[in-house]
């Protein structure tokens, strides 16, 4: 369904709204669309997605234990690293204490995350360590050769030795080359000892002494469930989740239109049972997601039932 018919199934069916001038404007009622869109993702965990760049790809750095985390991931599952170990499972703190008692300084591949998702990041358990390749310090940008170097009489770090010829880097500490909020990734062209050129396109710069460089070890890919991509903001769009659980959203739409503290509107009996209905169909998505995904333990033979 598109949001237009889910609209008007809210207002014909329930709201007794479907004559103009309407009770609920069009804006408001996409506004508690999205709403409860968001509620459904995040209680039935029914998007479930391990392929989108913006949200599963975590670039592993040297040196670095804490990464952001999209504010669309409702739950991380599991990881997979393209090069390390094959799977690597969330966990808590207080496992990580009882099981790895030095897990906050520990370095190494990459094998537990701890996420947060009160503030959206998480950390990888153990981490690479910072002689894999960082380096920090005053570092010369040229846009002509892109060519990115220890500045005239800094010698400290040897690039030579642990990049190499299509690695890739992340560059942040800079005004024009990569940020601390933005960071920029570059592929190595060639390298020497005290400078490194890319494929990629750089800005003339001279950076003083924030600048950090710091090389993509690995590859993590997460496995979430999650929230849309997208809001849902035209009458012409679909909600992502499947299209057999569409009807069920407009309980909750009705749910929060007669919720609404308003003389006109305001009806605490219908709203309570809407939401009734909206969590009845809530957790029958629960159990069939679970049926599904579990499906090759709930549906094998158990010994004894024939």
């Amino acid at each position: 369904m598109i949001v237009k018919d889910i609209l008007w199934r809210a207002r014909e069916d329930y709201l007794d709204d479907a004559v103009l001038p309407y009770l609920w404007k069009d804006e408001t009622l996409l506004a508690h669309l999205n709403t409860i869109v968001d509620e459904w993702c995040r209680e039935t965990g029914c998007l479930r997605d391990w392929t989108t760049p913006a949200i599963c790809k975590i670039l592993i750095l040297s040196n670095q234990h804490t990464y952001p985390m999209d504010p669309r991931i409702t739950e991380i599952h599991k990881g997979y690293l393209d090069h390390g170990a094959p799977l690597v499972l969330p966990k808590d703190d207080g496992w990580l204490d009882e099981n790895i008692p030095t897990w906050r300084r520990d370095v190494g591949n990459v094998a537990f995350l701890l996420p947060d998702y009160g503030k959206n990041f998480f950390r990888v358990i153990r981490y690479p360590s910072l002689n894999l390749g960082y380096w920090s310090g005053a570092f010369a940008f040229t846009a002509l050769s892109q060519t990115i170097a220890h500045t005239i009489g800094t010698t400290e770090g040897n690039f030579s030795t642990l990049l190499q010829v299509a690695n890739q880097i992340v560059i942040s500490g800079t005004t024009l080359n990569g940020t601390a909020a933005v960071p920029k990734i570059f592929t190595i062209a060639s390298v020497s000892t005290n400078s490194f050129t890319v494929s990629e396109a750089v800005t003339d710069e001279v950076v003083a002494s924030t600048g950090i460089i710091q090389k993509v070890i690995d590859t993590l890919w997460l496995t979430v469930s999650r929230l849309s991509l997208l809001p849902l903001t035209s009458e012409s769009q679909s909600p992502e989740i499947r299209s057999d659980y569409h009807p069920y959203l407009i309980h909750g739409i009705c749910r929060e239109a007669w919720g609404k503290q308003d003389s006109q509107t305001f009806d605490k009996e219908k709203s309570k049972e809407q939401r009734s209905l909206f969590e009845a169909r809530k957790k029958q998505a629960r159990a069939e997601r679970d049926w599904l995904r579990y499906s090759e333990k709930t549906m094998k033979p158990h010994p004894g039932a024939l």
